[in-house]
């Protein structure tokens, strides 16, 4: 059951007093009510009952962790880390939280330990970056030998195992997400609310190693590819859309299957990765319009198991703003 001044508040927001309500949930967290917190760090977020700032949202949701509501520690984690929405980043206090939660989670633990393994300057951006090979001039590809560690790799599998859905796709007559028989794989997906540490920087590592920025990337998503399960030839690239997607990285985290080859058709290529090695391929070309020759497929798995990390990148940051006309 909710607290009394949450209940309260969505009685108020119901009867259509938004600020009346969001000021209910203000004074109820400032009091110790840390329901109260979490819902106004969630409403901060949604930006669909009052205007969305995730700097308020990140305040709120660390008020929430601190008043002892689970669900919250996480993303207020992630949101120190990655700076969601232009805020200042706070590397070292997210490390931090990451260590003191080590000592009674597992997972943590694990997670700690990878990134104390990482070379990472002190805002956790990678200190040295492996090389790149070019495999094709127009569009340009490229492969990055060991991108990821091993242990990175099995963690990351490790953790979307529970998270895996049937996988979507942008609809090119409507640009609204849906399933489609063209990818049969299963997907996992992590926005900046569910980004660990170690996740973002790998992210960081990914925008290094393209020579984007990590603002620029869209939400990573873990791949899962069973024996017959595949992504049939598309673009990645996006109809009409104002900020295009420009690029795609693909890194294998897992490599004892077989078939599952990514193929290029129109240019005579195919890749499989071992395990931590990354494909980045151009979706564009020089004008920012779809580039026909990039057009590709993951062909179907045969026999054991598939998992790819996969990060579209976009021309320029995203806009994180939220809807606009809400009040507060």
């Amino acid at each position: 059951m909710p607290s009394a001044i949450v209940s309260n508040a969505l009685s108020a927001a119901q009867r259509g007093d938004i600020v009346g309500a969001a000021r209910m949930l203000e004074i109820g967290a400032a009091g110790g009510d840390g329901e109260a917190a979490f819902v106004l760090a969630e409403w901060r977020l949604a930006g669909t009952a009052i205007r969305r700032d995730l700097g308020e949202a990140r305040r709120f949701y660390g008020r929430a962790a601190e008043l002892g509501i689970a669900e919250a520690d996480a993303i207020y984690t992630a949101l120190l880390a990655n700076g969601a929405g232009g805020n200042p980043r706070d590397w070292e206090s997210a490390l931090n939280r990451v260590r003191q939660q080590a000592r009674h989670d597992p997972l943590v633990r694990a997670e700690r330990d990878l990134i104390e393994a990482m070379d990472l300057d002190p805002d956790g951006n990678p200190a040295v970056l492996p090389q790149t090979h070019l495999l094709n001039s127009t569009p340009a590809i490229r492969t990055v030998k060991g991108l990821l560690t091993p242990a990175e790799c099995r963690f990351l599998a490790r953790v979307a195992e529970a998270d895996l859905q049937k996988a979507i796709v942008i609809d090119p007559r409507t640009g609204q997400a849906r399933r489609h028989p063209i990818r049969t794989a299963e997907s996992a997906g992590y926005p900046f609310v569910r980004e660990r540490p170690v996740l973002h920087a790998i992210n960081r590592r990914i925008a290094a190693v393209t020579g984007t920025s990590y603002e620029q990337g869209e939400p990573t998503q873990i791949l899962s590819y069973r024996p017959g399960q595949e992504y049939r030839l598309h673009s990645d690239a996006i109809a009409n859309e104002a900020n295009q997607r420009i690029a795609t990285v693909l890194v294998c985290l897992k490599d004892d299957f077989e078939g599952g080859e990514t193929v290029f058709p129109r240019l005579g290529l195919a890749w499989r990765g071992a395990t931590g090695d990354a494909l980045h391929f151009l979706n564009v070309d020089r004008t920012l319009q779809p580039e026909p020759l990039a057009w590709h497929a993951g062909t179907p798995v045969t026999s054991g198991h598939k998992i790819m990390l996969s990060k579209w990148v976009r021309a320029r940051p995203l806009d994180l703003s939220g809807p606009p006309g809400r009040p507060l």
